[in-house]
């Protein structure tokens, strides 16, 4: 079970991202003196399901190559309210997210760059297509791969993956939850039959290698 990390343990709360899900802020963890990340969901259907799920599927998928959960945020974040808030306390990486060095960049990457960060997440798919109970990220792109202060990426955002269940398909039950960037989908996903594979996310990391070449 996760560790749950109280308000009273947190401060100078910044936030340094957003989203459809809702927002990610770096504070500082009193007891621990360094700085996480807490993603706070900005929708909440009363059982805070989805980041519970995501939470769990994150901590089975510890690898250098995914970014690690340390624990569950339970409280009042900044501007709340009075409404106790769940969230995600992951380890901060400083330099942002692909997207935001594609942005910096006049041009792609120096070539080592470009091959060592297209490893890397090669390693942290195959990681997660290669755990007992395959998992599948289906939302691969640069605003999901992370960087830390030497630009080793990590993945992050597991909240559109699935459980994979056999080589081609995911359960049943997670076939309501559809989803992705569309950019960045496989072709055949637009179908109404379509099924999510491990296939899906090797056809995303090719898209995401091309715009890292690209710097679309």
């Amino acid at each position: 079970m996760a560790q749950f990390i109280e308000d009273s343990s947190l401060q100078d709360w910044k936030v340094i991202g957003s989203g459809g899900f809702g927002q990610i802020y770096k504070a500082r963890h009193r007891q621990w003196a360094c700085d996480v990340a807490i993603k706070l969901l900005r929708y909440d259907d009363g059982t805070n399901e989805s980041l519970l799920r995501e939470i769990k599927r994150m901590r089975e998928a510890s690898s250098p190559h995914v970014i690690r959960v340390l624990g569950v945020f339970k409280g009042l974040p900044p501007n709340s309210g009075w409404a106790t808030q769940l969230g995600m306390v992951m380890e901060l990486m400083e330099r942002g997210t692909l997207a935001s060095l594609q942005e910096a960049l006049d041009g792609p990457p120096p070539w080592p760059l470009v091959f060592r960060l297209a490893h890397q997440v090669a390693q942290g798919i195959n990681f997660l297509h290669s755990l007992p109970r395959p998992v599948l990220h289906l939302d691969l792109k640069p605003p999901n791969v992370l960087l830390d202060d030497s630009l080793n990426a990590k993945l992050t955002d597991f909240g559109l993956s699935r459980i994979s269940y056999s080589v081609t398909q995911v359960s049943k039950k997670d076939d309501k939850e559809g989803g992705g960037t569309t950019n960045y989908m496989p072709p055949e996903a637009f179908g109404l039959t379509y099924k999510p594979k491990r296939a899906s996310d090797i056809y995303s990391y090719g898209i995401l290698i091309w715009s890292i070449l690209t710097t679309i």
